[in-house]
């Protein structure tokens, strides 16, 4: 049996996991390390969350583990789990091995007491049902009842058993998260299923707020473009709106937004790959898309505002520069970039050159410099100024211009 080299976790990561083993080892209880530290350790990546089990009272020993860490347990009774809030934000949450049950396909589950292999048979995906043994008998001894790391070697993403979307719809964008995530393909039988699931209506019992938080977890790492081809070709980007299609042009749309993004040194946030995939939708699909995910109130003004919004902004690439600089300074960053996302590469350009002079910009002159350049102090050196920040932003002057521009309108 393959053994987990628990040294490779992060050092303070691996500090808080050490803490909790020796707790175990105190109490004569197994506990175990479960789901994504197990694949990722697995594949040698960078181990984020930790989750643990133990066979009873979880509740017990995250209020343990919290005070031997100087944190906090917060304790959900319904799903015999509780998390470990530390000072820095990190937290670690910790599950009673349980099974559990759904009463229709979408509903939360219930839960009731149960064995590590109950336990991960409710996970989603055979490579997140793995378990390492951490708090004493075979230290890091993996547990793999179906075949996790069989499949991570193998590079795919394949579910436990034929009712899984079914019982939780919310799995399907998972799968395409993880696949993106990981760089695996999602293994024919488990396309199926989705594909079945989302056929038999299951997407529509999906809630708002899951949906909304699964779109926004999958557009907020990389790859977008090929998060939302895979969610046009498995048939649940319908989920949020049967006009949402992927083609090549939505495609370049996410990928520029993507690299705009990068380019910018701003963290674009999830909604910007959501605008860029509409493009110029219709404000009727805007509208229902914004009911669908059930979006907070500034959200939600953004995705009304975007179908007009989009379209105005490449027109008026087309006019005066000032028209274009006035419109932007009266958007959003999410829209704007979007919509040079959205835009021809020509328009695209003159949208770029003329937000680097709207909100936020200053000249590179004030009043002292006229002052010190021999203008007289009173209202014409606030005029000049005006009238040198419109010029800067109608492109008809650069920098290095400003002065003497301003000069000029001063004494004119």
């Amino acid at each position: 049996m393959r053994r987990l080299r628990l040294d490779a976790l992060p050092p303070e990561v691996g500090r808080r996991v050490a803490c909790a083993a020796e707790i175990a080892r105190d109490l004569g209880t197994p506990l175990y390390l479960v789901g994504g530290a197990v694949r990722d350790l697995l594949l040698e990546r960078d181990v984020g969350d930790v989750d643990l089990v133990v066979p009873s009272d979880a509740a017990s020993f995250a209020e343990r583990l919290a005070k031997d860490l100087g944190g906090r347990a917060k304790v959900h009774g319904r799903f015999g789990t509780a998390t470990v809030e530390l000072p820095d934000g990190y937290r670690l949450d910790v599950a009673t091995a349980r099974a559990e049950d759904y009463d229709r396909g979408g509903s939360l589950p219930r839960v009731r007491p149960g064995s590590l292999t109950d336990d991960l048979a409710r996970r989603d995906f055979t490579v997140n049902a793995l378990a390492a043994e951490i708090g004493g008998g075979e230290v890091g001894a993996l547990v793999d009842p179906w075949g996790g790391r069989a499949d991570l070697e193998r590079g795919v993403i394949r579910a436990l058993h034929p009712r899984s979307f079914a019982d939780d719809p919310t799995r399907a964008f998972r799968a395409v998260r993880y696949a993106n995530r990981l760089g695996f393909r999602i293994e024919p039988a488990t396309r199926a299923r989705i594909r079945e699931a989302a056929k038999g209506g299951a997407l529509d019992t999906i809630s708002a707020d899951r949906l909304r938080r699964e779109i926004a977890l999958l557009f907020s790492e990389p790859g977008r473009a090929a998060a939302a081809r895979d969610l046009a070709r498995l048939e649940l980007a319908r989920a949020i709106h049967p006009t949402l299609r992927y083609d090549a042009a939505a495609g370049r749309r996410l990928r520029e937004a993507e690299r705009l993004a990068a380019d910018s040194g701003r963290a674009a946030g999830w909604l910007v790959y959501l605008l860029s995939w509409m493009g110029f939708s219709s404000e009727p699909a805007a509208r229902a898309m914004a009911a669908r995910l059930n979006l907070p109130r500034e959200a939600r003004d953004r995705v009304l505002a975007w179908p007009k919004a989009a379209r105005s902004l490449e027109r008026a690439t087309r006019g005066r520069p000032g028209t274009l600089a006035a419109l932007l300074s009266r958007e959003d960053d999410d829209t704007v970039l979007a919509a040079a996302a959205s835009a021809p590469p020509p328009s695209r350009r003159s949208i770029l050159a003329a937000r680097a002079v709207s909100p936020g910009f200053r000249l590179t002159i004030g009043g002292a410099d006229l002052i010190a350049a021999g203008v007289s102090p009173g209202p014409s050196i606030g005029r000049a100024l005006s009238r040198t920040l419109a010029a800067r932003r109608e492109g008809t002057i650069r920098a290095e211009e400003e002065l003497a521009y301003a000069l000029k309108a001063a004494r004119g």
